[in-house]
């Protein structure tokens, strides 16, 4: 696990606090190498999303995860591991970082995606911190400690969180948290080492490969996060400092990669990108960027559409429906564009404006059949809601907390409270908020047509009150 972003981290993202409550848990001492199981990480990486999710900052865009999901898969099966073994997430952070999680949660910060030139690059660095995964090294350096236990861990880490955080109040408390050289101690433990660099580079070479991406990129993806890392603030969490002597490894590790090809120009990861910028960017650097890009070429199509995302965000409805058809026009039958529209005249209160714009961008994408389903019932067409709202839940092993919610809501109201209630339920633990979803899983229990999800919610209910039960007790 990527340690050392923990002590720069800023206020937005609040991660800190995060992994501070999942590792609060009746474990015993962390010198029983024993007890640091394979099912004791994913039991660590289950609860540390769990909490990730509580603190919103988890980017819900069915288009970019699509997107985000094929470059995992493919990295997924470079490693040698099935596509969904693992977890991929987007944390909206204006840091240069990206870490992993022991039991297979990944997650890549947004202002990373952005400064990135292609997916090949993008693909370097998952795959380093899928090898950091299957290497075990954050268990590696907990069976390797004699000195703390999980509990005691989890007081350094808030030390070191109240102490980022500002404040007199914060920094004492969290001063006082971190008596003697124990905060020293603790970072050490979590921050990974040169040999676990030089592991997660080889291992993460090698599953490139597999992959089939250009090799160069990994060169050229660890020269940016490198560069990067010196023109942001310190007080935002870097690269540099997750994984140690990057500058070195630069010079070595890589050094026969610097004089290869590079990849030609991605035209679709630029546009991921520009998705990712203005769904996640500040709002004077999206028009900055966007507006030189045009300035340069009025045809930048991708610019465009970036610019009427960042309208919709700020709810300026009218300019934003103006951009992107502007974008749709240069770009005809783009199915993103056309399903950002359809989503933008269901917020324009324009239904049937909605459903032709979905129907044309296709019923394989998440977006358009979760619009789809939403135009049909505003429209009153409940058959055909209830058939596309199933489908749209049933099309990805992890449904967005967007479409478990529209679809809970609408089974709710349509009678069908058994279905409802599980929807709400996994929408609610989606986001991290174990009251709710312990609630509707309940419910689940006392619906007379709940048939076969009652068994489901049982398990999810125990499962997540048993959490509960912990968190309550530290």
């Amino acid at each position: 696990m990527s340690g050392s972003f923990l002590k720069n981290m800023a206020g937005r993202t609040a991660l800190i606090f995060l992994l501070i409550w999942t590792l609060i848990l009746p474990w015993p001492c962390l010198a029983q190498a024993a007890e640091m199981t394979v099912k004791k990480e994913k039991e660590l990486g289950e609860r540390f999303h769990l909490k990730v999710a509580a603190a919103k900052v988890i980017l819900d865009d069915p288009i970019s995860s699509e997107y985000f999901k094929k470059l995992t898969d493919r990295v997924m099966r470079g490693a040698g591991l099935k596509p969904g073994q693992y977890h991929f997430y987007i944390i909206k952070s204006d840091g240069i970082n990206a870490f992993a999680v022991p039991g297979g949660y990944i997650y890549m910060h947004s202002e990373t995606i952005i400064s990135l030139e292609n997916e090949g690059q993008l693909a370097s660095i998952l795959g380093h911190e899928v090898a950091h995964i299957t290497s075990r090294h954050f268990a590696r350096r907990v069976e390797a400690s004699s000195k703390f236990t999980l509990a005691y861990l989890a007081t350094m880490l808030a030390g070191v969180a109240l102490a980022s955080q500002g404040g007199a109040s914060g920094a004492a408390v969290g001063q006082a948290l971190m008596m003697g050289g124990a905060g020293a101690s603790i970072q050490a433990m979590l921050s990974n080492s040169r040999d676990d660099e030089a592991e997660a580079d080889a291992k993460g070479r090698r599953f490139l490969s597999k992959a089939g991406y250009n090799l160069r990129d990994m060169y050229g993806a660890f020269k940016i996060m490198s560069d990067k890392t010196y023109q942001i603030s310190p007080d935002i969490p870097s690269y540099l400092s997750t994984h140690p002597a990057l500058t070195s490894r630069l010079a070595t590790t890589f050094r026969d990669l610097e004089g290869s090809a590079p990849s030609p120009a991605d035209p679709a990861y630029r546009a991921f990108s520009d998705r990712i910028m203005a769904l996640t960017g500040d709002d004077r650097r999206v028009q900055n960027v966007m507006g030189k890009r045009l300035s340069a070429d009025k045809n930048d199509h991708s610019a465009l559409h970036a610019l009427g995302l960042l309208a919709a965000r700020q709810q300026n409805l009218a300019n934003a429906d103006k951009l992107m058809q502007r974008a749709l026009a240069l770009s005809p039958g783009n199915r993103e564009y056309l399903a950002d529209l359809g989503d933008l005249a269901i917020r324009r209160r324009k239904p049937e404006e909605a459903r032709a714009f979905f129907e044309k961008a296709g019923q394989d994408s998440r977006q358009a059949v979760l619009g789809l389903a939403r135009a049909s019932e505003l429209l009153g067409n409940n058959s055909r809601a209830a058939a596309l709202y199933d489908k749209v839940v049933s099309m990805s092993a992890e449904p967005s907390p967007e479409a478990l919610e529209l679809a809970g809501r609408f089974f709710g109201n349509a009678g069908q409270m058994g279905k409802g209630h599980y929807y709400l339920a996994k929408y609610f633990a989606s986001l991290g908020n174990l009251e709710r979803a312990i609630f509707h899983y309940k419910e689940v229990a006392r619906q007379p047509n709940a048939g076969s999800f009652k068994a489901a919610a049982k398990r999810e209910a125990d499962y997540l009150a048993e959490i509960q039960k912990e968190d309550k007790k530290k």
